[in-house]
Formats: structure tokens, C-alpha cells, sequence
């Protein structure tokens, strides 16, 4: 991985606003650098940091059906857009509200 490159999650996605897939990236500064923001609120400013490993275990016990969101941007997008978290819909192709 180059500097500046972020290191995403390609397992799971959302869609944004114009249809192209996002995915969650690990934080590049900050607390929670090397870890994906997660937030399982209502309150935009309670974000965790997570490993792959918490992240795909909160998607298996199905904490994300009915609330939760994850910091993802497209790949190849640098971070910066403040708007950027969205509730996975897949993992491993498989619907995540279905799973668990």
C-alpha cells in the first residue's frame, strides 16, 4: 500500500447516493488509525474503532439489522467528504440484515 492509500474492506459494501459501491477503510490518523469507524448510534459523533476481525464478528451476530453505520468511500477515494457513513447491506454477497 502507497502513503495516502487506503486499506479497505472489500467483503462489505453499501452503495452511495449515485449508485457506485463503497466500503469501509481503516482510519489513517488519529485514534483510530489501522481501524475501521464504527458507529452502532444515532449520534454522528460516536464512532469506535474496530479490527476486520470485531467488524466481521458485529456483521455475523447481526448487531447491524436494525442500526449502524461504517465510514466507507469508494475504492481509489481519498478521505476528506465528512459524509461518509453508510449501513452495510453486504457481506460476501450475502445481505447483512439477513444474516444471523
Amino acid at each position: 500500500m502507497s502513503p495516502g492509500e487506503l486499506d479497505f474492506l472489500i467483503d462489505v459494501w453499501a452503495f452511495d447516493v449515485t449508485g457506485k459501491k463503497v466500503h469501509p477503510y481503516k482510519g489513517v490518523r488519529g485514534d483510530k488509525k489501522g481501524l475501521f469507524s464504527v458507529n452502532f448510534t444515532n449520534d454522528t459523533k460516536r464512532f469506535q474503532g474496530m479490527t476486520e476481525d470485531q467488524l466481521v464478528a458485529a456483521i455475523n451476530a447481526g448487531k447491524f439489522k436494525d442500526r449502524g453505520s461504517i465510514r466507507m468511500l469508494p475504492i481509489g477515494v481519498k478521505p476528506g467528504s465528512d459524509r461518509n457513513a453508510y449501513s452495510p447491506v453486504f457481506y460476501q454477497g450475502k445481505r447483512v440484515k439477513e444474516i444471523a
